[in-house]
């Protein structure tokens, strides 16, 4: 009966890290999966990982009130994984909105049905090619993996895990590292259509000014459409791999700041 329970109330802690996890991060989060899907999807995920778990040899004998804070930590744990992944693709969608202004998408907005917000048209675009890769890569795979990972390397520590000094410090890094990053990454995956818009733009006022009688402006908008368009096509095998490797990179740096703990 007390492994029994035991097994019950590490099931309802996996279940609310996963719970939350699902409520924040990209592809499940609102109206990309229903609610009851979410419940669904982190039951099952916490019927699997639930067996493997070992709890503290004193996980039996903690208080009520002190087991409610557990339930609170694996939700801050849950949020601050599935916020940090909101941030990378944050960056993916900055790189749409970059050149979106330079094709002239600017004035032209959609809802985004994971941001809940509306958006550029590219940025949107962006947001659901970051998506797509994300699936077809198994990135969604690699985050039950860290979800698990960091199951095994943060324990249920009674004494309270987000007063520690290392969950302070390693979120905090992370996060730094990664809001500071965001500009960077947009910037690389946008470069090579904004680097040929602008050359564009610069050659247009050069023969704006020697040929006044050309308007350039009339000429501009359908041409940096046009050659946008090529480019970011052309460029896409670049950016998917951009893509790619950026959840790569978040992944390893996740479980680099949970083996920190």
């Amino acid at each position: 009966m007390d492994v029994f329970s035991s097994q019950l109330d590490i099931f309802v802690l996996v279940l609310a890290r996963m719970l939350a996890i699902f409520s924040v991060a990209p592809g499940y989060s609102g109206e990309t999966l229903s609610f009851f899907h979410r419940i669904g999807l982190s039951f099952l995920i916490a019927v699997i990982l639930t067996p493997v778990i070992e709890p503290p040899e004193d996980f039996a004998r903690l208080a009520s009130t002190r087991y409610v804070m557990l339930v609170f930590e694996q939700v801050v744990i849950g949020v601050f994984i599935g916020f940090s992944l909101t941030l990378l693709f944050t960056a993916f969608m900055m790189a749409g909105e970059f050149f979106s202004l330079q094709m002239g998408f600017s004035i032209s907005e959609v809802f985004d049905p994971m941001s809940q917000i509306s958006l550029p048209l590219m940025g949107t675009l962006m947001n659901m090619v970051a998506l797509l890769i994300f699936f077809l890569s198994n990135s969604h795979l690699y985050l039950i993996r860290a979800v698990a990972y960091s199951f095994e390397k943060v324990p249920f520590l009674p004494d309270g895990f987000l007063t520690s000094a290392a969950y302070q410090t390693g979120t905090l890094q992370f996060m730094v590292i990664l809001s500071s990053s965001m500009f960077l990454i947009a910037l690389k995956i946008a470069i090579p259509v904004m680097g040929t818009l602008l050359l564009i733009s610069i050659t247009l006022g050069m023969l704006g000014k020697a040929a006044p009688q050309m308007n350039a402006l009339t000429m501009g908008y359908p041409l940096n459409l046009t050659i946008g368009i090529l480019i970011l096509g052309w460029s896409s095998p670049v950016i998917v791999e951009m893509m790619v490797a950026q959840f790569d990179i978040f992944f390893n740096h996740l479980d680099s700041v949970i083996t920190k703990f």
